[in-house]
């Protein structure tokens, strides 16, 4: 039995014939007379007593019926709170710095598994992924301090110092200004962060490098690093241990000693308790990998 076969029936007993029953339906006659017939096929009886005036149960069309009606009524209610979850289901679109380690990225997905959430997350740049949550494009980004205004919810996520990485044998780094000369290497020449960090190492060391290499991703960047072609400014949060036994990390002072990454978010969304979201993500900034790297 099929539930638009039992909807037919129902309506029929209804209505009082299959004429009005079609109308209600908006089906033509022979597509309900087939589903009554496929259902008195199916169970071998005949449903209804078919007279000129109008359809009339049988004894067995009353037992089909009131069971029809509770399996009809199930079904409604079943598509109904279906319809509910979905609708209830939190949506979040969410924006990373793309110099936070991978293990950040799954732990706010495994956050919203656990949640129950949906949570789409994009890697990008400061001032892009500012740009796009200005657009509405995201509900939360985590990006670099000093780029958000005033106008802007947000709350600090995390400190961490910059420092320079290059191969395992180059020289312990004394004095910035012998860098001078040197081929520097980034991620990405669109990423303010690393453009501003950049300008102040060479203005604070008189540096002019041999040139500035752009990478297109952190992984490619440690790589070459490792390879001993060229020195990097990073966050320290940034290096996993994976690359840690691979780079020699040179510790930097002053300016550099607290970079902070922030989270911006919206307070209006729908079913959302703000405050409890800004407490989530701040948990997951409190992983001790993100600290202590290569002390």
């Amino acid at each position: 039995m099929k539930l638009s076969e039992l909807l037919a029936f129902v309506t029929v007993v209804e209505t009082g014939n299959i004429t009005q029953a079609a109308e209600r339906l908006n089906r033509v006659q022979s597509s309900i007379s087939h589903r009554i017939r496929s259902l008195e096929d199916n169970l071998d009886v005949t449903l209804l007593d078919r007279k000129t005036d109008g359809c009339s149960l049988t004894a067995q069309g009353q037992i089909l019926y009131d069971y029809a009606v509770k399996i009809l009524n199930l079904a409604d209610d079943c598509k109904k709170n279906i319809l509910h979850y979905s609708s209830s289901q939190m949506n979040m679109r969410i924006g990373i710095i793309e110099c936070l380690p991978a293990y950040i990225v799954s732990s706010m997905i495994d956050l919203g598994y656990d949640l129950g959430w949906n949570i789409d997350v994009s890697i990008g740049n400061t001032i892009s992924l500012l740009d796009a949550f200005d657009r509405n494009e995201y509900d939360a980004v985590i990006i670099g301090a000093g780029f958000s205004n005033v106008q802007h919810t947000r709350a600090t996520l995390l400190s961490s110092e910059l420092v320079l990485i290059t191969e395992k044998n180059f020289p312990t780094i004394k004095d910035i200004s012998s860098l001078d000369g040197e081929v520097f290497m980034l991620s990405s020449k669109k990423c303010a962060t690393s453009t501003r960090n950049y300008t102040s190492l060479f203005k604070e060391g008189h540096i002019i490098p041999k040139r500035i290499v752009e990478c297109g991703s952190y992984p490619v960047l440690f790589s070459s690093v490792a390879a001993g072609k060229g020195v990097s400014l990073v966050l320290r949060c940034s290096i996993g241990s994976e690359v840690q036994s691979k780079i020699k990390i040179h510790e930097l002072f002053g300016q550099y000693n607290d970079f902070k990454i922030e989270l911006v978010y919206r307070t209006g969304c729908p079913n959302l308790d703000s405050t409890k979201f800004r407490g989530l993500i701040t948990s997951i900034f409190q992983d001790p990998r993100l600290h202590n790297i290569g002390d």
